[in-house]
């Protein structure tokens, strides 16, 4: 098998300045992929096609949640997250370097397209291992358009908050009882189709309600949306705008509590610069939850048109990224850029970028 650890350590290590639960479930990122892969340039295809194949984007998208308990692959969970601390206000440059996680999301999500697949090729990857690294940025720009991928640092994105919610009506309703970051990954996502229907009485219900179903539902309503914008929008950009739904995310009402004061979520215990305090046998220092949030069918319909604007972007997002790469990998038709002189290198590239 790959020896992902390698080359993912590579890639770490060149990118850093200084230097839980999965993500939308099979459903969003699927259908991530796919508004990607609708949104792809002929470069952008043909890139993917030399890496993954003729395969689907959706397909691509769900292989890091699939590995996770692989032996080669486990040591990576922290790849689907970026922490930041709300003392930084959403901003992930902001985070002192101390404090910095040294493997997370950002590590791939900006260091994939510039060290691998920046047009020059200059680093040897195997042709899995270019798989698996292309696989993982689908993957983690779907991970963090999901608000609670983009944590605050204290309760591990939401997955030690507890919320109840019902379903049925009538006497026939009864409560379930999940962690807020589940109900996001998947129970509102499958739920979407519903809350159109709701939304938009007209609105046609498929009988198959997979990923491209929810691609054409997703597309369609938000249509309003200003795509070229969206999809151009930094990396760094799109971590604050995550955390910024906080507000709405977390059973707040309208008091925009900070992590320590949800009485419904366990939180880390972190001294006056922000680390977290450890006791004698080194573990983390947390105070626990009491009781559970409920969403209301009022929170559960906000959460639906966040969800929706949330995938939409993620694909936009992604396939600007991956139509970026394919336009580096093929500028001017050359494919072989290591055979190229220094000089030659150089003019190339000063001309592709007057030309952006």
């Amino acid at each position: 098998m790959t020896n992902f650890k390698k080359i993912t350590t590579s890639i770490v290590v060149t990118t850093l300045v200084s230097s839980m639960a999965l993500a939308w479930g099979d459903l969003g990122h699927q259908t991530v992929g796919e508004i990607a892969q609708r949104n792809l340039t002929s470069k952008g295809k043909r890139l993917v096609e030399e890496i993954l194949g003729h395969g689907p984007l959706a397909e691509a998208a769900t292989f890091p949640d699939l590995v996770r308990s692989d032996e080669d692959y486990k040591e990576f969970a922290s790849f689907h997250f970026v922490e930041i601390d709300p003392r930084y206000d959403g901003s992930y440059d902001k985070i002192p370097t101390a404090l910095k996680q040294k493997i997370d999301a950002n590590s791939l999500i900006s260091g994939i397209p510039q060290k691998l697949f920046k047009g020059l090729f200059v680093q040897t990857f195997s042709r899995a291992q270019k798989m698996d690294l292309l696989r993982y940025l689908v993957h983690l720009v779907g991970d963090v358009h999901q608000p609670l991928h983009v944590g605050n640092g204290y309760d591990r994105g939401a997955n030690w908050c507890n919320v109840k919610y019902k379903i049925g009506k009538g006497e026939k309703a009864q409560y379930k009882s999940t962690n807020l970051h589940s109900f996001w990954d998947s129970a509102l996502v499958e739920e979407l189709f519903y809350a159109q229907k709701e939304k938009d009485p007209s609105y046609k219900m498929p009988g198959w309600k997979g990923y491209k179903e929810l691609a054409d539902l997703i597309i369609a309503d938000q249509k309003a949306l200003n795509t070229e914008d969206i999809a151009s929008t930094p990396v760094i950009e799109w971590y604050k705008e995550a955390q910024d739904l906080h507000t709405k995310v977390y059973i707040d009402g309208e008091r925009k509590l900070h992590p320590t004061e949800r009485s419904y979520c366990q939180h880390l215990i972190k001294d006056a610069n922000g680390k977290p305090e450890v006791d004698q046998r080194g573990v983390a220092k947390t105070v626990k939850a009491t009781g559970a949030a409920e969403a209301t069918p009022e929170y559960m319909t906000e959460a639906s048109e966040i969800i929706k604007g949330q995938i939409m972007k993620a694909g936009l997002r992604l396939a600007h990224v991956l139509n970026d790469m394919g336009h580096r990998r093929y500028f001017n038709g050359i494919e072989d850029y290591q055979s190229l002189k220094v000089q030659e290198l150089e003019e190339l590239l000063k001309e592709f970028e007057n030309k952006r």
